[in-house]
């Protein structure tokens, strides 16, 4: 196999693997989560990246690679509110819930605890920091994420972004082969301050085109006044456009969800995060009797979830404990994969599994006569293979070798997984060793790939 990173970061290829052109197939077998339907026993046939078909039959291609399962196959997920490179570190106990986000982000024990070492870390060790946060992304099925910043003392952002998970606003491989060039941005908020963080993306929309501009809005409890004026001050800034995603919106009222129905933008739901710091989450009882485009995204993981396939399980929770019935698994699972691709302008290219889209999915233990239950059930180590543009990356060391990739052993909740050698920028075991002393030098330990049960 050639499955080589360097393609993507010489630009021969910017998405997250390359596989050349004169691989054989690949035909995995298990139980299929298409569009319209779940096929038992199935098969999705991979050629040059893409898929080239979903079927109920073994389909005849003499030269493929095989690899038959019990498991589940689903759409890798697209992963649209994230702060990726805070996943070095433990997670944060706030001492209380807070008002709104500015209170916390002056609160002296996060600083001590994240931003401080982070600001540090960045700087020094960005690229070993990038591939452990992506390769937690993908070992929680996330193959597409918006999030990567570029560290403020940097003209230009490093090729390292291009090679693993699909970078949305650096190197998707949807748009050219160089660095820069995508169309989805993140707005830290619509004060001054934040304003000034997201001066990158405000210069791209007005250079454009822009398919995404994911806005963090109203991040505090409904009672905040200075959380529910946000979304006035969105308005006067003109940026309420069809093309804006609404992050956390805690202090939205119903009229504000109508509002962004209207204007056509959507919403982008991050429960685990809003509990943890403001004892409570958005109204989206509101947002769906107002039928506003709804994703869900685990934020980061300091006070998130580790990735999305974990905040799926934390959002069946708060939709068990809080709003019954509301909001199904298929949905949760569709808010993962289906509905940010499409707010992302991205789901004629992933997010299904369907033939002509690139071959981004994964694979999961459970009952596959309930797949989406068993998704939002699944532990950490359920995943058992995640591919990225028909390269496999992350999953059980007896498939990457029936798949012929050079697997690296990793540990995942006390269960042997590997990855692949070949699409890592180095040794998975160096990366550790590096951010884990670069840690210990600020009294800090790494956090783990995964929360476990």
């Amino acid at each position: 196999m050639r499955w080589l990173r360097a393609c993507a970061v010489l630009g021969l290829l910017a998405a997250p693997a390359c596989a050349a052109s004169n691989d054989p197939p690949l035909l995995i077998n298990g139980t299929v989560v298409a569009p319209d339907r779940v096929i038992p026993n199935g098969w999705v046939a991979i050629r040059d990246g893409k898929i080239l078909s979903i079927s109920d039959t073994k389909p005849v291609l003499p030269t493929a690679r095989t690899l038959t399962t019990r498991d589940i196959i689903f759409p890798g997920f697209v992963d649209l509110h994230n702060h990726p490179l805070y996943g070095v570190f433990p997670r944060w106990k706030p001492p209380k819930v807070y008002p709104n986000r500015y209170e916390w982000r002056a609160d002296a024990g996060y600083w001590q605890a994240i931003q401080t070492p982070e600001l540090k870390l960045v700087t020094t060790h960005f690229c070993d920091m990038d591939a452990y946060v992506e390769l937690k992304a993908l070992a929680g099925g996330t193959t597409s994420l918006l999030g990567i910043y570029r560290p403020a003392d940097t003209a230009v952002i490093s090729p390292c972004v291009s090679g693993l998970v699909r970078n949305l606003d650096w190197a998707s491989g949807f748009h050219g082969t160089g660095m820069g060039q995508e169309r989805a941005g993140n707005i830290l908020g619509v004060r001054p301050s934040d304003l000034k963080l997201s001066e990158e993306t405000l210069a791209r929309i007005k250079t454009g085109p822009m398919d995404l501009i994911a806005v963090h809005l109203g991040e505090g409890q409904r009672n905040d006044a200075d959380s529910r004026a946000e979304f006035a001050r969105l308005k006067d800034l003109d940026l309420l456009t069809p093309n804006t995603a609404v992050i956390h919106g805690v202090a939205l009222s119903e009229s504000d969800f109508r509002e962004i129905k209207n204007a056509g933008a959507a919403f982008i739901w991050s429960p685990r995060s809003n509990f943890e710091l403001y004892g409570e989450t958005a109204d989206i009882a509101a947002a769906i009797r107002q039928k506003v485009t709804m994703a869900l995204a685990p934020d980061w993981s300091p006070t998130g979830s580790t990735n999305m396939l974990a905040e799926i399980g934390y959002a069946k929770s708060v939709i068990d404990r809080q709003f019954k019935g509301l909001i199904s698994p298929q949905q949760l699972f569709e808010m993962a994969t289906l509905v940010p691709a499409r707010i992302a302008h991205i789901d004629d290219k992933v997010s299904s599994l369907k033939p002509g889209l690139y071959a981004d999915l994964f694979l999961l233990r459970g009952d596959t006569a309930k797949p989406f239950d068993a998704l939002a059930g699944a532990a950490p180590q359920d995943v058992t293979l995640t591919l990225v543009n028909g390269v496999p990356i992350y999953g059980s060391r007896d498939y990457l070798d029936a798949l012929g990739a050079a697997p690296e052993a990793v540990t995942m909740c006390n269960q042997a997984k590997a990855i692949n050698t070949q699409a890592m920028p180095g040794k998975f075991a160096d990366i550790i060793a590096r951010l884990t002393l670069a840690l210990a030098g600020e009294k800090l330990t790494l956090a783990g790939l995964a929360e476990c049960r």
